[in-house]
């Protein structure tokens, strides 16, 4: 989000805003979008509506991630060189929120054609008009920014020259560089790093508000995890309080749903408070309860595989909580580490996840939408719907919310859908964990929400005044 811009922003409290473009909504299946003028890429040339039409257009790309974002639309036409006219099947209430983050950001149509598919690699790069240019990909290493001094938007100019990020993946070695200086903040600091770096000279860590979760998801619907008591058990066994405080060191807080109480929108959080405190009280930390569904469930002790990140502390020791946490219950777990790549590709390839019965992993959402993450993951045929649930009531639940365009209307639907996938247990919710960041004492601006994430974030970050 430093280098491409996104058709629509939101600001550090989740407020919708324009960016690249207004937006009318003439009817509730259509939607007309107003680009902004003297929009330059970098290299110069004007941002017109066919950029913006080609871009959305190659993102509905059934092999494209976010395609779920367009499941509705029916037609997206540049009708005039800056206007672009997107039709709709049926009303989505996902659709114009998900303009704020990667779905709707705008590439150069004729640079990324050329490109073909080096687009967005080391090798062929991108052309956008964010107020950051790529400068240098080094894999592995670091990605090296320089300011875009021509940037459309005067108030949003980036302070730095340029910007290096370097990837360190020890929370130990991460923390050693923030203090000595060597690295000037990071974001999304380790939870083992979080103690030393509390007593650092150098800067400052704050927690933020965020969308994000730890959670672990049934892999292999089959076998053990076929029985939905060794599910149920797994929601009570699982002491969420005491590895919030173990782990976390004050950065996260107890979860029992799969979505976060932060992705609830503003307006209706009465209502998904008294589904959540009901969801809750069914899965307090009750090992006597856990102990029994496994006595009742006929588990014969076969180990379940956990599949975790090699290298992740955090997750490391969130593991091992939850190991010990259901031998006391009657059940074997079984810890494996699967290298940064291969788990990473385990969460949207199910060839990867053979083998394994749980996976553990984090969640986050880029606005506050429900129907997002549960759209991704409890529809039929979706990346990450690992259980291959396919309850027609769900479905029929989460369509009808989607092309409801009022919050108050929509909520119930959402929550009622929310109790049925839950009682699945597809997923195992451990914590809501907290945005972290660590920035040096020379510097202040920095976003500190997870708002950072759908935001060209370091354009905020300047120089202290002393």
């Amino acid at each position: 989000m430093n280098l491409c811009d996104a058709l629509l922003t939101i600001d550090a409290d989740y407020n919708l805003k324009p960016n690249l473009a207004t937006y009318k909504q003439v009817s509730d299946t259509q939607l007309v979008l107003k680009i902004r003028e003297g929009v330059t890429f970098w290299d110069g040339k004007p941002l017109t509506a066919e950029d913006v039409a080609y871009s959305l257009n190659r993102a509905s790309k059934p092999d494209k991630i976010i395609s779920f974002a367009f499941l509705n639309v029916k037609s997206i036409v540049a009708t005039t060189r800056d206007e672009v006219t997107i039709d709709f099947t049926q009303p989505d209430a996902i659709f114009l929120k998900a303009l704020a983050n990667i779905t709707g950001v705008v590439l150069e149509k004729d640079f990324t054609e050329k490109a073909g598919d080096a687009m967005g690699t080391s090798a062929g790069g991108l052309m956008c008009s964010g107020p950051f240019k790529l400068d240098d990909w080094k894999v592995g290493s670091e990605i090296r920014i320089s300011r875009n001094d021509d940037y459309w938007n005067a108030e949003r100019r980036p302070f730095a020259k340029s910007v290096t990020f370097s990837f360190v993946t020890d929370g130990t070695a991460l923390a050693q560089a923030l203090k000595s200086g060597e690295i000037d903040g990071a974001y999304e600091i380790p939870a083992s790093a979080v103690p030393a770096l509390q007593k650092a000279t150098s800067g400052r860590v704050t927690f933020g508000p965020s969308m994000q979760s730890l959670n672990v998801y049934v892999a292999n619907p089959g076998g053990v995890l076929a029985d939905h008591k060794i599910r149920q058990a797994l929601q009570r066994i699982v002491n969420r309080e005491a590895l919030a405080k173990a782990v976390f060191h004050g950065a996260a807080v107890p979860n029992y749903t799969a979505l976060t109480p932060a992705t609830w929108p503003n307006d209706q959080k009465d209502v998904y408070q008294k589904a959540y405190d009901k969801i809750a009280a069914s899965r307090s930390y009750d090992p006597a309860a856990g102990k029994k569904l496994i006595s009742d469930s006929g588990y014969d002790g076969s180990p379940l595989v956990l599949a975790i990140n090699a290298g992740d502390e955090t997750m490391s020791r969130a593991a091992q909580l939850l190991q010990q946490d259901a031998k006391k219950a009657g059940l074997t777990i079984k810890i494996k580490a699967l290298q940064p790549l291969i788990f990473t590709q385990a969460g949207y390839d199910a060839t990867k996840r053979k083998g394994i019965d749980l996976l553990m992993s984090t969640s986050f959402n880029g606005t506050q939408n429900p129907l997002e993450p549960m759209g991704f993951t409890y529809l039929p045929g979706q990346p990450y719907n690992y259980t291959n649930l396919d309850n027609p009531g769900v479905t029929e639940l989460l369509a009808t919310a989607r092309k409801t365009l009022d919050g108050d209307a929509q909520a119930p639907l959402v929550t009622k859908a929310q109790g049925l996938v839950e009682d699945d247990s597809s997923i195992i919710p451990i914590v809501s964990t907290n945005t972290v960041t660590y920035l040096a004492n020379d510097f202040t601006g920095a976003i500190t929400s997870f708002a950072y994430w759908s935001m060209p974030q370091m354009a905020f970050v300047g120089a202290a005044k002393k």
